[in-house]
């Protein structure tokens, strides 16, 4: 990456950090721009026919990342202009990147017990416990500690999208789990020596570990999977949609109207309700003939 390029990259790094924005947020950013300069050779000075050519490529790129880029872009361009670095905004001229509605993709129950049962060791299975009984997401995951857990009000702490605190009711599949568990430490501490906790990745990877040993080939199941079993099932079950919307730490309605969409089980019960009929085996043109 050129010298102007990798210190307008740390300077937008540094003006997110200042807006508070999740560590998660910053670090896609960072990997979509990176990636965006070394494929097309120049990031500052990019022109708008540059930027439409890289969101508009590989057709094997979803809509979904197409949408992600094009706000990492945005963003980025729009700061270069706000600074003086840049007397223009390509970005403003990028399309709207149209996406279709959303659906789950959720593991099924035997699945889950498939990927607990795969030869998965302990730490692994306690993350698809919270994945699937907590509804957490990997970024929830990897930073559990033993003082979010208050088996007095029977919560569970954790920091959910936009860096906002929650507490969300207590599992008790996980309440169980907790007292198995570091009392004063991470959950998941980091590796060689580090301070802290494993990174989202290290979840994502190891679910990803104990999908595969579980024989489940699917592409479309990631970790993030769990969460959308969690939220299918409590829909399935009956749960309120706003329930189901607390209990995801949505900040909008909208986005929790994915798990409302009717699952392949029930519609198997409702086209099961029609009541078979006798199918005659013949016609019955003959016998009315000689009747005539």
């Amino acid at each position: 990456m050129h010298y102007q390029d990798a210190a307008a990259l740390e300077m937008f790094v540094d003006y997110q950090r200042a807006q508070n924005l999740a560590s998660t947020t910053i670090r896609n950013r960072t990997s979509i721009l990176g990636t965006f300069a070394r494929k097309t050779g120049s990031l500052v000075d990019a022109d708008i026919f540059t930027l439409r050519r890289y969101i508009g490529r590989d057709d094997a790129v979803s809509a979904g990342t197409r949408r992600t880029e094009r706000g990492a872009l945005t963003a980025f361009y729009t700061f270069l202009h706000d600074e003086g670095i840049r007397p223009d905004n390509p970005a403003t001229k990028l399309p709207v990147v149209r996406v279709p509605k959303g659906k789950p993709r959720p593991f099924s129950a035997e699945q889950i017990d498939a990927m607990l049962a795969a030869g998965t060791y302990t730490k692994t299975r306690a993350m698809i416990l919270l994945g699937y009984y907590q509804g957490f997401r990997v970024s929830s995951i990897a930073p559990v500690h033993g003082h979010d857990i208050d088996m007095l009000s029977n919560r569970i702490r954790t920091v959910v999208k936009g860096r906002k605190e929650v507490r969300l009711p207590l599992h008790p599949v996980i309440a169980a789990l907790a007292l198995t568990m570091p009392l004063d430490d991470y959950w998941f501490p980091a590796r060689q020596g580090r301070g802290g906790h494993i990174h989202s990745t290290s979840v994502t990877d190891l679910i990803t570990k104990a999908k595969k040993r579980a024989g489940i080939t699917d592409d479309k199941l990631t970790p993030h999977s769990l969460r959308h079993s969690f939220g299918c099932d409590l829909v399935e079950e009956g749960v309120d949609i706003r329930v189901v919307q607390e209990l995801l730490a949505h900040e909008n309605l909208s986005t929790t109207q994915i798990y409302t969409q009717v699952s392949e089980r029930r519609k198997d019960d409702g086209i099961r309700t029609l009541t078979p009929r006798e199918v005659p085996a013949r016609s019955g043109r003959g016998a009315a003939k000689l009747a005539a």
